[in-house]
């Protein structure tokens, strides 16, 4: 599968630490270098994707352009593995050693976002035509409609 790819040939993955100053593109690539050392599985995101642009296409009042869904489905992969987490003891002369903990997350910003999203969506693209009618309707036949579906005289 091509997210199989993506995720494989993502490179090395960089400390959150060590981000600010690189160029989007590069920014995007660690984060999927990030997901692949986290074994966030390839099929996750092409789910995330799916999702993202079956909840925007069932909810009438939502943004319609593509940038907002290729950003949100962007948001939900980025946080499954963004944060870079250390910890060690510090030896303390009078007592026990001292836990250090340090949490970074590195900022996503928008062109990153973006980048991350647009890398997503050119591999899921061909699927959303076909299976987000099929997940709405499951969606419906479950949950019953969005409220957005709803008239003023319900």
């Amino acid at each position: 599968m091509e997210m199989d790819y993506l995720l494989a040939t993502a490179g090395r993955a960089e400390t959150a630490m060590n981000l600010r100053g690189l160029q989007a593109a590069t920014r995007a690539r660690i984060a999927f270098a990030r997901l692949s050392d986290a074994e966030i599985p390839a099929r996750r995101l092409v789910a995330i994707n799916l999702a993202v642009a079956a909840l925007i296409e069932d909810d009438f009042g939502s943004h319609r352009t593509r940038e907002f869904q290729i950003v949100q489905a962007a948001k939900v992969a980025h946080r499954l593995a963004s944060g870079t987490h250390r910890r060690w003891t510090m030896w303390n002369p009078k007592g026990g050693d001292v836990p250090i903990e340090i949490h970074a997350y590195p900022r996503s910003s928008g062109i990153v976002l973006r980048k991350i999203g647009e890398a997503m969506a050119k591999v899921v693209d061909p699927l959303v035509g076909i299976a987000v009618p099929e997940i709405m309707e499951l969606k419906v036949a479950r949950f019953g409609p969005h409220p957005s579906h709803r008239t003023a005289a319900e």
